[in-house]
């Protein structure tokens, strides 16, 4: 069964806790029986160097012979004074003892108890128990001069009256000495003992020896032992036992008062290391000392921040990925979003006489609803569409996609404009979630009379446009899909010639400038009004707009607009196959060098149209002169003065349309036909010329037109390079 991350949690927290618990146990038994380890062996390597040097001193030093060498012969020479007294200068005492108290004992008068280390003194204790319970003892015999012992120390072991040399085999030859008046001592060595003997002859008043005096010390030791036989090793073991008792508890003691610094912080660090290993990365531990565990804590706190950046720039690494797939996905949304409400604007204008239709639409960077249609019918109508679908992006897209196959399949059933948009309402209302809507402009166009019939679902109002007058074209209903059962108000206009209405999305007027305020309805209106009849409306309207806004303008929301106006002149040849059709427009700034970027912009656009290398070379050549000419001529290099490009095409030609922002005469100077090379280069002659005179040479047809607001060039090349042949009416 697998834990939950809380199970997991709280048994990790269990294990450590554990863990710790015998880690603080183990190292502090440990460090106690270190110390009471280290304690007894120094103990009992000290207890066994006290018993070396003893063993040095005693058993080996040349001084404890001479000591007990002169012990003994003192001892002897005044037992022997004393032998001599009792003997009062004939033969010795019979009653002579060594027994304390008795009155011919040879002791001091002042002796009193037995004293067992008689070495240390003159006298000699009288032992007259058999029991042997030192191993250190000394004895004294008196011989007489037939070599028998007359009395002893030691009576149970040397008993009186017994041949000395048999009692003491080993030393007849120092005992005859003696006897014979020459006092002797030496130091013999056993396999277990020492034996200090000396020997003391008993002299008459004339100096003859009576007898002697026997002095024999018995040492526990032997220079023929060695130091382990000395100490024994039950002495060793029982020591140690011994020395155990108190080393234990103050070993004990030892150990935990000193290593408790040492396992607090062990155990802080191991509490620290287990809460980071749970996810608390703020775990820190102190740092106060220098040493090991010091050296070990600030690894940590280091490992610890190095841990917790690592940690922060992986996290920051992921929440950077998971932006930029978001903007990925966003991005493919927006792209998706364009794709669909590209494909459903119109691909090209509808060319017909008397009538001239300006779209401008420009996308948003997120994209919105914005859309406009053209639908002809075979009538004579003309159906002309333009909403905006509430919200952004891809549901914004497909909302729009519907709305256009609604109104398209409408359309084809129903020719009342209000019905039309009463029948879409219907059919959006139970398909588009709510909150979502669809504000929509429908008008049929009648081509030969100008009678507009319209209905408006809520869109912002088109303005009529005659002179100088303008009005809004009013007529009531609301959103399509917000409410069922909605009615639509129809109104009727007719256009005279030269008359022009411009439909327009929110986008347009609800642009803001730096300072957060509106382009507005009545600065629209100002506009229209500044340039009645201009054909070039929506150029102004741009100029007007970029002013408005400024460079750093980042467009909020679609633009478009769509401008229907009635010329009195055919905006298109009276063929079919002469009619000029846009294929793209562009804008560019007045700044020196754009016009290299207008001339590859217009190379890449008409390759699908299979010039030849020559014509292709020679129309980027033209336009990049217009452009220039354009720029420096028409808007004098004002960067917010734009530039605006146009390629239309029909069967016969390709058209390049430049206009500028500019007012009066583009060329006040005459240009003849062949420039005077020799009048330009003596400076008799303005240089200017050779532009014009070099793009006439270029192409197929130029043309010049001068408005009251702008200029216009116009470049042509002809699929048939045919120079006269007639260029088609591009204006």
């Amino acid at each position: 069964m697998i834990k939950s991350k809380e199970q997991k949690s709280q048994t990790v927290g269990a294990s450590n806790k554990g863990n710790t618990s015998r880690i603080w146990s183990r190292l502090q038994v440990r460090m106690a029986i270190s110390y009471i380890s280290v304690t007894l062996i120094i103990v009992l390597l000290l207890e066994f160097l006290f018993i070396l040097l003893v063993y040095v001193i005693v058993v080996i030093s040349p001084a404890t012979d001479a000591i007990a060498g002169s012990m003994v012969r003192n001892t002897a020479q005044t037992y022997g004074l004393e032998a001599t007294i009792q003997a009062k200068g004939a033969t010795l005492n019979p009653a002579s003892t060594f027994q304390p108290g008795q009155a011919s004992s040879l002791a001091p008068v002042s002796a009193g108890e037995p004293i067992w280390y008689p070495y240390l003194n003159n006298q000699v204790p009288y032992i007259d128990s058999p029991s042997t319970s030192y191993k250190l003892f000394m004895f004294a015999l008196l011989i007489r001069p037939d070599g028998n012992v007359l009395a002893s120390s030691y009576p149970i072991l040397y008993p009186a009256s017994t041949p000395a040399v048999k009692t003491i085999p080993g030393y007849a030859a120092a005992i005859r000495s003696a006897l014979a008046g020459h006092a002797n001592s030496s130091i013999q060595d056993t396999a277990q003992k020492r034996i200090v003997f000396a020997v003391q002859p008993v002299f008459d008043k004339d100096n003859r020896p009576i007898g002697a005096v026997y002095v024999q010390i018995t040492l526990p030791f032997s220079r023929n032992q060695n130091i382990a036989n000395l100490g024994g090793s039950w002495f060793i073991v029982g020591s140690a036992l011994i020395w155990l008792l108190p080393i234990v508890p103050l070993g004990s003691i030892f150990g935990i008062v000193t290593t408790r610094g040492v396992v607090l912080r062990i155990h802080r660090l191991v509490k620290a290391t287990a809460h980071f290993a749970e996810g608390d990365y703020s775990q820190r531990v102190p740092t106060k000392k220098g040493d090991e565990v010091g050296q070990l804590e600030r690894q940590f706190n280091s490992m610890a921040e190095q841990l917790v950046t690592s940690i922060a720039r992986q996290q920051e690494l992921v929440e950077q990925q998971v932006r930029l797939e978001e903007r990925a996905r966003t991005e493919q949304e927006m792209l998706t979003a364009q794709h669909i409400q590209q494909s459903l604007l119109p691909k090209e204008v509808p060319a017909l006489p008397n009538w001239q239709f300006t779209p401008y639409y420009k996308p948003a960077k997120e994209v919105g609803g914005d859309f406009y249609d053209f639908l002809v019918f075979d009538s004579g109508q003309l159906g002309i569409v333009i909403g905006d679908v509430s919200g952004k992006g891809v549901p914004a897209a497909l909302v729009m996609a519907m709305t256009c196959t609604m109104l398209r399949t409408a359309v084809r059933e129903i020719a009342s404009p209000g019905e039309v948009l009463a029948r879409v309402n219907e059919l959006l209302v139970a398909h588009v979630p709510p909150g979502t809507f669809v504000t929509c402009f429908y008008g049929l166009l009648d081509l030969q009379s100008g009678h507009l019939l319209f209905a408006n679902a809520g869109h912002d109002l088109p303005y009529h446009q005659q002179g100088t007058n303008v009005s809004e074209l009013q007529a009531t209903g609301m959103p399509l899909g917000l409410m069922a059962g909605m009615q639509y108000e129809e109104v009727d206009v007719t256009l005279a010639t030269d008359e022009s209405i411009l439909f327009y999305s929110d986008g347009l007027v609800e642009a803001h400038n730096p300072q957060r305020e509106m382009f507005g309805f009545p600065r629209l209106m100002q506009v229209l009004s500044k340039y009645p009849g201009d054909t070039t409306l929506i150029d102004s309207l741009l100029h007007e707009l970029m002013t408005f806004t400024g460079d750093a303008w980042e467009q909020e929301d679609d633009v478009t607009m769509v401008r229907l106006q009635r010329v009195s002149v055919k905006a298109i040849p009276d063929k079919e196959s002469d009619m000029l059709h846009l294929l793209k427009e562009r804008t560019l700034a007045s700044i020196p060098g754009n016009e290299r970027e207008a001339m590859e912009w217009v190379a890449d656009e008409v390759q699908s149209l299979h010039l030849s290398q020559d014509q292709l070379a020679n129309l980027k050549t033209a336009v990049a002169e217009v452009v220039m000419n354009a720029m420096e001529h028409g808007n004098h290099y004002q960067a917010d003065s734009l530039v605006i490009l146009q390629i239309l095409t029909s069967s016969t030609s390709v058209v390049v349309r430049v206009r500028d922002q500019g007012e009066g005469e583009l060329h006040p100077v005459a240009v003849p036909d062949v420039p005077n090379l020799e009048a330009k280069l003596a400076e008799l002659e303005t240089p200017r010329g050779w532009g014009l005179f070099l793009i006439k040479n270029l192409v197929d047809e130029m043309r010049e037109i001068n408005e009251e607001h702008s200029h216009t060039v116009e470049v042509a090349i002809h699929f048939k390079s045919k120079k006269d042949e007639t260029m088609p009416d591009m204006m």
